[in-house]
């Protein structure tokens, strides 16, 4: 069985629907603009890989990136319902994550992991309320 390349692994994870989102990039935005929030994208993929054996290199890879969901201008809008609808976004982003079939996105050959948290993500020196997802697949 052929082991699940970054490569792979980061572009099926842009391909997880998540309900309310407006845009979904293919890379991290160079800039976004009111219009295209909520914005979805994939960032900061990375793998690591222990021997499968004694003797031998390489096993299943560990592979990991960041679901970023850009929801609201730190600068725009109230603060209150900004930081609300973030955590609704959280709440679609989880729901989303169970729903995934493992198998027909090419995530891994294991169940995937994650840790959500809402917080503050950076576009061209503009802060954005967002939903970050951690993403961990194996295999």
């Amino acid at each position: 069985m052929t082991p699940t390349t970054l490569t792979n692994f980061y572009t099926n994870l842009g391909d997880i629907t998540v309900s309310g989102v407006t845009r979904l990039f293919d890379y991290p935005p160079t800039s976004l603009n009111s219009a295209d929030l909520p914005s979805q994208w994939v960032q900061s993929p990375s793998v690591d890989e222990g021997p499968m054996t004694f003797g031998y290199h390489g096993g299943w890879p560990t592979l990991r990136a960041q679901l970023v969901i850009a929801v609201a201008s730190f600068f725009e809008g109230i603060q209150s319902q900004n930081y609300s609808a973030t955590l609704t976004m959280a709440d679609a982003t989880l729901t989303a994550l169970r729903a995934v079939d493992v198998t027909a996105l090419s995530l891994g050959k294991a169940r995937i992991t994650w840790t959500v948290s809402v917080g503050k993500v950076t576009v061209n020196e503009t802060d954005y309320w967002a939903v970050i997802a951690d993403i961990e697949g194996a295999g």
